[in-house]
């Protein structure tokens, strides 16, 4: 978004075939889409606001190649880092994170902000009946959807996604947030860029949203929604050294199949890694406080959970790592545990 923004209100011409690599082509900058549709209140869809994270793109083109005689409802599709998709990074060097720069950030105001601001008071001068982010995860995750409120609406529109529902109120800025007040929002978690299966749910959950008159006025049964919530966020000093290779000389390891940890229950007498320093991680709640000494221990360099909780969103990507977290860890959201 360090460029000028730019409205159209029709796709481009080879909008439904054309791979992310070639998406400077089609957008060369951030683009809101505002197409017309036979019913209102519209459908708001971010999609790459993660350049590295294209099922979005799938997802939409999918979509709109099946209503190229007409959509069913108005929609404001958002493009959002053209610039990193077109080299297949998450955010370019001395870009901000475009999923964490919207109303309610905590980083200084800037350029992406006061964007992201106009973005908002553009496509909520009248009601919105919801609002979707689609993203990817770069370690291997169920299919899930993120919520960072609670209301019922919500947890139907999560429940229509797939079974498993994380809720989190850090990191602050995402796009998610910055549509609490307004209508409901939730943030599609498809499996790892590509995935046909993540794209498909995806797909399906946007064409409901285009043809729904209103969400069920009554609450999601128990069974048809795991909720989980976030209550801390594991990160890496800048000066420790990491490797996915046990064998290494590296001052924290983890197992070279760490990701598959996602979503499964690691009790405190599990190994969670192995390190060679006093403090290889920094472990902060969802105020942003530091709970290290709460969450984790350190005993002969190897690195246990002080109790049971479930870890999400673990990548083996370390740029992703430093540029974000290594994962955030989980418990049930009503009873607050994993046992």
């Amino acid at each position: 978004m360090t460029e000028k923004l730019a409205i159209v209100s029709e796709l481009p011409d080879g909008f439904y075939d054309f791979e992310i690599n070639k998406i400077l082509e089609y957008f060369p900058t951030t683009t809101l889409i505002e197409l017309e549709g036979n019913r209102s209140p519209p459908l708001f869809v971010s999609i790459l606001l993660h350049g590295n994270e294209y099922s979005g793109l799938k997802s939409v083109q999918a979509l709109l190649r099946k209503y190229q005689e007409g959509l069913p409802r108005t929609l404001y599709l958002l493009v959002g880092n053209v610039n990193a998709a077109a080299q297949r990074k998450r955010v370019l060097p001395g870009q901000v994170d475009y999923n964490r720069c919207w109303p309610g950030t905590e980083m200084d105001a800037n350029e992406e902000t006061s964007l992201t601001q106009a973005i908002v008071d553009r496509v909520t001068r009248a009601p919105l009946f919801a609002a979707i982010d689609v993203h990817n995860t770069s370690g291997v995750n169920p299919h899930y959807a993120g919520l960072t409120r609670v209301t019922q609406e919500n947890q139907h529109l999560a429940a229509m996604f797939n079974h498993i529902c994380q809720v989190f109120t850090r990191p602050k800025g995402v796009m998610t947030m910055a549509f609490n007040d307004t209508c409901p929002a939730a943030i599609l978690e498809c499996g790892r860029p590509g995935d046909t299966a993540g794209i498909h749910h995806a797909t399906e959950l946007l064409d409901a949203l285009l043809h729904m008159d209103h969400f069920p006025q009554r609450p999601v049964p128990a069974h048809d929604l795991q909720m989980v919530r976030t209550v801390a966020t594991l990160n890496i000093p800048e000066h420790v050294s990491l490797d996915f290779n046990l064998n290494s000389q590296t001052d924290l390891r983890f197992d070279q199949n760490f990701d598959s940890m996602n979503f499964t229950e690691i009790k405190p007498q599990d190994i969670f890694a192995y390190s060679r320093v006093e403090n290889p991680l920094i472990v902060t709640d969802q105020l942003g406080e530091d709970i290290t000494e709460q969450i984790i221990r350190v005993e002969s360099g190897k690195v246990y959970l002080n109790r049971t909780f479930m870890p999400a969103m673990i990548t083996l990507d370390e740029s992703i790592i430093r540029q974000d977290c290594l994962c955030h860890l989980l418990v049930d959201y009503e009873s607050g545990t994993c046992d």
